[in-house]
């Protein structure tokens, strides 16, 4: 079971991306509907898995919208050991997302 971190600033590259294994991240905002419906998905991918998962409000730090071309959201990213391996655009299911968590696992 992982656990969620809301990111707060921290160095993103050192603190949440250069880490071994999987890290998932969350861009989302508040008053996005979709990514409050993915809210309970991504709880549910937390209890079910040992991905790291990191929520990013991009109202907060708009600089990764910027960094990462996002252009909608929800936007989840996929790292492995550092790299992109998956960019998934928009709701997710419970089922789609853990099938990019296994298949990099």
């Amino acid at each position: 079971m992982s656990k969620i971190i809301n990111y707060a600033g921290e160095d993103f590259d050192n603190e949440i991306i250069l880490q071994t294994g999987l890290t998932l991240v969350d861009f989302y905002a508040i008053w996005c509907g979709p990514c409050q419906m993915l809210e309970k998905v991504i709880s549910e991918v937390a209890d079910n898995s040992e991905c790291k998962i990191v929520k990013v409000d991009v109202d907060d730090y708009p600089e990764f919208g910027t960094k990462f071309k996002i252009r909608g959201l929800p936007l989840l990213m996929l790292f492995k050991d550092g790299e992109i391996v998956e960019t998934l655009n928009g709701f997710q299911t419970f089922d789609e997302i853990m099938e990019k968590i296994n298949l990099h696992n």
